[in-house]
């Protein structure tokens, strides 16, 4: 738990890369792996030689690749690249103390993983952590004044989202407050 801000952006750029593989795929799962067309020998590309040999595609290729196979472009590619900048940084040497590395993995998640998931697959975002209440995601995405995709079905019962609505811009509230099917606390 003590370095869960810090290996934030691995878990980030892990969704990110298994939703663009996601998308690749629907397109053909061969489209995956960059080195079938370096394949020497005549034995059968199968799940196994795949297993053993395939490689997919790098990380900080995936946006063109995906554009490539799918036409699908990334939403927001600056914070996309942003995260390839610190998963990098933090996976092979330390992490950046200057950057706010949870602002950058809500920017990179919700303006990118979470329109990507809805889109193509009907699936929010804010579903999907480890947090056992679904209620303090949104309150912080909330608090953050982060738009993100709001589930049909959701309840929310351990947090006032009002309270996390405070302070923020008046846009920010129309939208939440539409979103969440909540009264404005203006009247509006």
């Amino acid at each position: 738990m003590e370095h869960r801000k810090s290996l934030a952006p691995l878990a980030a750029a892990h969704a990110g890369e298994l939703t663009l593989k996601a998308l690749i795929a629907k397109e053909h799962p061969l489209l995956l792996f960059k080195n079938i067309g370096e394949k020497t020998t005549n034995d059968a590309v199968d799940l196994n030689w795949l297993l053993k040999n395939g490689r997919t595609h790098d990380f900080s290729m995936l946006p063109s690749i995906l554009w490539a196979t799918s036409g699908i472009k990334i939403p927001n590619i600056a914070s996309y690249r942003r995260i390839a900048a610190l998963r990098n940084q933090i996976q092979h040497f330390v992490d950046d103390g200057d950057a706010d590395t949870q602002s950058e993995c809500l920017n990179f998640i919700y303006s990118n993983i979470d329109p990507l998931l809805n889109e193509h697959f009907g699936l929010a975002a804010c579903q999907f952590h480890e947090d056992e209440f679904d209620d303090y995601v949104i309150g912080c995405l909330l608090s953050h004044q982060i738009k993100f995709t709001v589930p049909r079905d959701i309840v929310l019962s351990e947090i006032d989202p009002l309270t996390y609505l405070e302070g923020t811009s008046k846009r920010y509230l129309e939208w939440a407050c539409a979103a969440l099917r909540l009264k404005s606390p203006n009247g509006a």
